[in-house]
């Protein structure tokens, strides 16, 4: 049975879905920026971004969290009690190993980090999901997006200024004891109970690949693969950059996770309003024409690095454009959606966003160790050109969409 959706539910979620990505903030930036700084190879770095891996393959093993049920203790409570303690016991051990003697060691258990954080999402999203209404979904999808940014600020901006004053072992038990404040949280609640039929018992594993039969479909496949290259590859190259253009790690999360993330925070609500006033083509299109932009403006970097507020700037125009990306094209994957299986068939679209993201991060600066930056820069904004083409697409993939969700409606 739902209930009532309360402020304490609102801020355990909220917390929830900050500590989910408190962790992982810290291992994917403020983690690289260390690294780096502690002389390891660009070549060596891009293998850290692939700890994201797991958000995008995590619909393989969604289906035994749904079917796995503890009564007692409530069905996805028990399983965030569970991810949720691993996460903090993860934590303190990597908070008591050495960053230079024990490098292997601390990748190998940030691994197990992201798989357990991954993993707690599963059952975070079915928790919400479950214990709150069908009108109450917007809302918690806007805890879920805020909670997420703040997580990555903290862990990737916050971590990398703690780090910088006070070292590798204080940095690490202060995120596991943020991370502990919601285990405390999910402890004390009750999860309300529901009846068995309300439970996903069986996943159709069928649709992941019937989905992407139609001509439409197969466009849309192709601007998910590149639409997030682009600003993805600019968001992974920005702190090694900076590293190497001798900038000091405090100053670097103030300037990438305090300022950018701030402008990328504030863009993301004015994204649905630009959306219904100038239309998805449009903006889908000016977005991937600011995405090329913001990363051609990276090449002013090398020039003016010493100027602190011309950095700023730049670092602000591409977070300018990175989170209202993220809202659009989550939108579009609704639209896109099924009313049979909406969760099933966004989680095909965003699994395929996620996995372009992560790569072209990973591969953008691992090349940049090869070719050099400015030329990853270059070929990224070709990158670009092509989401842009595909773009234009849009109103043709929605249509039939449309057309086709109203003749499966009828049909049913």
């Amino acid at each position: 049975m739902k209930k009532k959706l309360t402020f304490t539910t609102i801020i355990l979620l909220f917390s929830l879905y900050t500590t989910q990505f408190l962790g992982l903030g810290f291992f994917v930036e403020a983690f690289v920026g260390i690294l780096r700084q502690n002389g390891v190879p660009l070549e060596n770095l891009g293998f850290i971004y692939m700890l994201g891996l797991f958000w995008v393959f995590r619909f393989l093993w969604a289906p035994f969290i749904d079917k796995i049920y503890f009564k007692k203790m409530g069905h996805y409570r028990a399983w965030i009690l569970i991810f949720q303690s691993l996460m903090v016991i993860t934590l303190c051990i990597i908070a008591l190993l050495n960053v230079e003697d024990n490098l292997a060691l601390i990748i190998y258990l940030s691994m197990f980090f992201a798989f357990f954080a991954a993993s707690q999402n599963i059952a975070l999203d079915a928790f919400a999901f479950k214990v709150t209404f069908k009108r109450q979904r917007s809302l918690i999808n806007g805890i879920k997006a805020g909670g997420g940014l703040v997580g990555m600020v903290l862990g990737g901006g916050f971590g990398l200024i703690l780090y910088s004053k006070f070292g590798w072992q204080y940095t690490l038990f202060v995120m596991a004891i943020f991370t502990s404040i919601s285990l405390l949280q999910i402890f004390i609640y009750t999860e309300p109970k529901m009846k068995h039929s309300n439970f996903i018992e069986k996943v159709d594993y069928k649709q992941y690949l019937t989905f992407w039969k139609t001509k439409k479909k197969k466009l849309w496949f192709i601007l998910l693969l590149f639409y997030p290259a682009t600003i993805s590859s600019a968001f992974g190259m920005i702190t090694p950059l900076l590293v190497d253009l001798n900038w000091s790690l405090d100053k670097i999360g103030f300037s990438v996770h305090i300022v950018g993330y701030g402008i990328g925070f504030l863009a993301s609500f004015t994204a649905s309003f630009l959306i219904s006033k100038f239309g998805k083509k449009n903006i889908l299109i000016i977005a991937a024409l600011g995405q090329i932009v913001g990363i051609l403006m990276l090449l002013l970097i090398f020039e003016h690095h010493e100027n602190e507020l011309i950095v700023m700037l730049i670092i602000g125009f591409v977070f300018l454009f990175y989170t209202p990306s993220q809202v659009l094209m989550t939108t579009l994957m609704m639209d896109l959606s099924s009313n049979k299986s909406p969760a099933s068939q966004f989680a095909i679209q965003h699994s395929i966003y996620m996995f372009s993201g992560i790569f072209f991060s990973s591969i953008s600066v691992s090349l940049s160790g090869i070719l050099g930056y400015e030329k990853i820069i270059i070929i990224c904004a070709f990158i670009g050109l092509i989401s842009i083409y595909f773009s234009t697409k849009i109103e043709f993939i929605i249509k039939r969409n449309k057309n086709e969700r109203n003749q499966a409606f009828n049909g049913s």
